[in-house]
């Protein structure tokens, strides 16, 4: 993996990719053409034949690290197939969680050289008590219609879930969850409580990292960014199009326009023009480290500056809402993640707001956040009936 210098990560220009990391890309051209290929098939609902390419690609591939990565995205393929829940399935009327905590727990293993960053813990309500459940992704709604080239994205649904957390264990080679097994119908009623009731009291929180499989370091973005081009830019919003819709319906609720919005790692600048556009009266402020976002950015926003986010470019208590995409898996590792926070929360107004997400897990949890004194938890999670799921959106008033 490139240490140095920004990853060449464009999907047009570059025989070879670099990056390890959520895009799930192979070195040789030819293979990527045909990975490409059975994803189509798979949004034109072929998974027959998509596995049938995939099988082929494993028995023609030699290079050790495309063959790794095509066997992974075919067991993700498999294990969409075997979790998904089937939209006939209605949600249950109610659980007996005396009957649940009786039944005998089932074990989950997850290999360092997969996905491990995939399993999370959802902190909620359930039954009059809390109750922490435990699941892992599966591909994406997005990928399975060909927009993104992500295999996993943010939105945790009811086929994710496992059951109830047990213990969890990490040994030499990988993860261990120990979980009591719920039925999907079960799976459904508490995704759906959890949209309809338990949003503010609710967290979802990822605890493994995403580690580079050889040396088993953080995976994340050098200093100098990444390389895009319009294609992969166009996927970087299409990943987020639900976080956006979210985004606008909380502006919104705070009842009024007039608002300064800053993006201290503004990408393509996208974010900020779908704010822009559902409140024409607020400016923006967009701030990237990387130069190739800040060409994509300099269109879409009022106001631009290339810049590390840990050094706002925008003074001292002058933002009305801070919208903090950044600090999650694969961007940074999680010590950088953390020493992030009180740095940005100087540029928010007191009575303003710091909002997290992103569409890979976020490195920070609400302990860390408790931890800065003038910060106020209003919530951890975001969803909504029409997602039929939830996902991470931290938001945190300054005082």
């Amino acid at each position: 993996m490139k240490r140095s210098g920004s990853l060449p990560t464009a999907s047009n220009g570059h025989s070879t990719f670099q990056f390890d990391g959520v895009f799930r890309e192979v070195n040789n051209k030819e293979t990527r053409e045909k990975l490409y290929a059975a994803q189509k098939f798979i949004s034109g609902n072929d998974w027959s034949k998509a596995k049938t390419l995939m099988s082929e690609l494993i028995e023609e591939t030699e290079d050790d690290h495309d063959l790794r990565n095509v066997k992974l995205i075919l067991q993700e393929i498999e294990l969409y197939q075997k979790r998904q829940i089937d939209t006939s399935v209605q949600p249950a009327g109610n659980i007996d969680w005396a009957e649940v905590k009786k039944r005998r727990p089932e074990m989950y293993f997850e290999n360092f050289k997969e996905l491990p960053q995939s399993i999370f813990v959802l902190k909620t309500m359930a039954g009059n008590e809390q109750v922490t459940f435990v699941g892992r992704r599966i591909l994406s709604h997005q990928w399975i219609a060909n927009k993104i080239r992500e295999l996993h994205c943010s939105l945790i649904t009811a086929s994710m879930l496992f059951g109830v957390l047990v213990d969890h264990r990490i040994q030499e080679d990988g993860v261990i969850i120990y979980y009591r097994p719920l039925l999907p119908a079960e799976k459904k009623l508490i995704m759906h409580e959890i949209v309809d009731r338990y949003l503010k009291s609710t967290e979802l929180v990822f605890p493994y990292p995403a580690l580079q499989h050889i040396n088993k370091e953080e995976i994340h973005c050098p200093d100098e960014g990444w390389e895009i081009d319009e294609n992969l830019a166009l996927q970087l919003g299409e990943g987020e199009v639900y976080l956006r819709d979210y985004s606008v319906k909380f502006l919104k609720s705070l009842e009024t326009e007039d608002l300064r919005l800053y993006d201290p790692a503004c990408s393509t600048g996208q974010f900020l023009y779908t704010m822009k556009s559902a409140l024409p009266n607020s400016y923006t402020i967009g701030q990237d480290l990387s130069k190739f976002m800040v060409q994509y950015a300099v269109k879409r926003v009022d106001e631009i500056h290339v810049g590390n986010a840990i050094e706002p470019k925008i003074a001292d208590d002058s933002a009305d809402v801070m919208f903090v995409r950044f600090i999650n898996s694969e961007v940074l590792k999680a010590v950088d993640a953390r020493s992030m926070i009180q740095p940005l929360l100087r540029s928010i107004k007191k009575g303003g707001y710091m909002v997290i997400f992103g569409h890979t897990p976020v490195l920070i949890s609400n302990a860390d956040l408790e931890m800065q004194v003038e910060v106020e938890i209003i919530q951890s999670v975001g969803g909504d009936k029409k997602y039929d799921g939830v996902f991470q959106y931290y938001v945190c008033k300054k005082y």
